[in-house]
């Protein structure tokens, strides 16, 4: 599932930029990380359309 990738990579990202803020006080590391937690909170709900996308799938197989 693309979508759940893409937030795992998200996440990483913000792990990381959320070090430097807390470490270093870097203002540019705090734009980052709050940009990609807005993407992520949209990757969200792309992620539980698919979810329930795919148990469609397998309750639409145990039906027949």
């Amino acid at each position: 599932m693309e979508s759940l990738l893409k937030i795992k990579e998200l996440v990483e990202k913000m792990s990381i930029d959320t070090q430097k803020v807390v470490q270093k006080g870097n203002k540019s590391a705090s734009i980052r990380a709050r940009k990609n937690a807005q993407a992520v909170k949209h990757l969200i709900q792309s992620y539980r359309k698919d979810i329930l996308d795919e148990i469609r799938k397998y309750d639409t197989h145990d039906s027949h």
